[in-house]
């Protein structure tokens, strides 16, 4: 029959033949997911097919043209080429995204991009499993189309940043999947591609994670300081006092700590985006003496669990929850109607963040806004690079986290 555009678009499962090129067929199957280009030609009393690839990536007048060049050689020639480009296709046609994505787990191991059974190692299986799988994980890597990815990713629109998070896993998967040449097409997942267009445009809202006001932290520190007698209770005073992360202050460690200098330093394998180096916290006086009325060791986690292992991020996490008072994030509340209560990352972040810039006290004229990023350890679009040395950047950084802790230490 004469292939066109719109009937490949929208032809039934079966086999089509093209009129126009002799030995080209269009095969459609699983109700018009899959749709491939194969080539046939009989030599010697022998079939062979050559598959000539997705009718999503290879249009029609390059089928055609593929199609030719085989058409054209010697029967010597044409099975030296199928010989050539069939034995390594047929090894990869059998693999499934979930095939793929199970060899990319383990390059990311074995490659030392992340360490076997990390918090961001389980985290990827996790997303894998639960999110990615049961859409993708039984279509063979080069078949998957952006349409099934779009039906993933919209399957948890309401969790944007899961919804994100998934996306940007299955594009690495088939950038590496690509780079492995199990597959030979475009990425289905690159928002650059036919994918934008089978997203909604309008964004999700996403939801922050509930701080506290500025003017409510002294507060909040001076409740806190009365129930320092819990590991989880001590690690969040410190979280707070120092701007960082739930699992940078689970993962303290006594040896990262500098008290000559004032300072902990603390290794980008403890930080969530390692690329931007190492961060060395500049310690306020007060962050100091806080230490050290805990006993300082020579090392060893300064806040172990019960079994002398990282506290889970589930216990941290309820440390406002545990505390007398209503602790709520009054902006959040106001936008939305409804209650927010403030969170432990909240509060260590957010809050620093609006305090740094806060015009009630001062803050707008006092501090760099930049800086206050770099103290957040976030990547900034200028010469520093994220290269956390002692220049004048530690300087204004000292400047800001003690006046961070003096302002915590306000009501205590």
């Amino acid at each position: 029959m004469n292939l066109t555009k719109n009937f490949i678009a929208s032809a039934k499962d079966g086999i089509y033949s093209d009129n126009n090129s002799a030995g080209l067929y269009l095969r459609v199957r699983r109700e018009g997911k899959s749709r491939t280009w194969f080539f046939k030609r009989q030599l010697s009393g022998k079939k062979k097919e050559v598959s000539l690839g997705s009718a999503l990536v290879v249009s029609l007048p390059k089928a055609r043209s593929r199609a030719d060049h085989l058409r054209s050689l010697s029967e010597e020639e044409f099975f030296a080429e199928v010989e050539r480009k069939e034995a390594p296709r047929e090894e990869v046609c059998r693999r499934t995204f979930e095939d793929v994505a199970k060899e990319y787990v383990d390059w990311t191991v074995t490659s030392g991009t992340l360490e076997e059974l990390s918090k961001t190692h389980k985290s990827l299986q996790g997303r894998l499993a639960n999110h990615i799988y049961p859409f993708i994980g039984k279509i063979p890597f080069d078949e998957v189309r952006p349409e099934e990815v779009a039906n993933m990713v919209m399957a948890v629109w309401d969790k944007p940043y899961t919804a994100k998070k998934i996306r940007a896993i299955v594009k690495q998967i088939f950038n590496w999947g690509i780079a492995k040449g199990y597959s030979s097409g475009s990425n289905p997942s690159s928002l650059d591609g036919p994918l934008q267009f089978l997203l909604p445009k309008a964004k999700p809202k996403v939801n922050n994670r509930g701080a506290l006001d500025p003017l409510d932290v002294p507060e909040f520190m001076a409740t806190l300081w009365q129930h320092l007698t819990g590991p989880s209770f001590r690690c969040g005073f410190f979280a707070i006092l120092t701007a960082v992360r739930s699992q940078t202050a689970r993962m303290a460690r006594w040896e990262q700590i500098d008290f000559e200098k004032q300072e902990w330093i603390i290794p980008p394998s403890q930080l969530k985006i390692a690329d931007n180096g190492t961060l060395i916290v500049p310690l306020a006086p007060e962050v100091v003496n806080f230490l050290k009325s805990l006993t300082p060791q020579k090392e060893g986690l300064i806040f172990p669990n019960n079994k002398g292992k990282v506290m889970s991020d589930t216990v941290f996490s309820r440390v406002p929850l545990e505390l007398e008072g209503k602790w709520v994030d009054k902006a959040q509340s106001l936008n939305k109607g409804e209650e927010i209560k403030a969170t432990m990352h909240g509060i260590a972040r957010a809050s620093f963040r609006t305090w740094s810039q806060d015009d009630r006290l001062g803050n707008d004229k006092r501090f760099d806004p930049r800086i206050a990023e770099i103290c957040l350890h976030h990547k900034c679009d200028d010469g520093y690079k994220g290269a956390y040395e002692r220049n004048k950047f530690f300087l204004r950084r000292r400047e800001m986290m003690n006046a961070w802790a003096q302002f915590c230490f306000s009501k205590i």
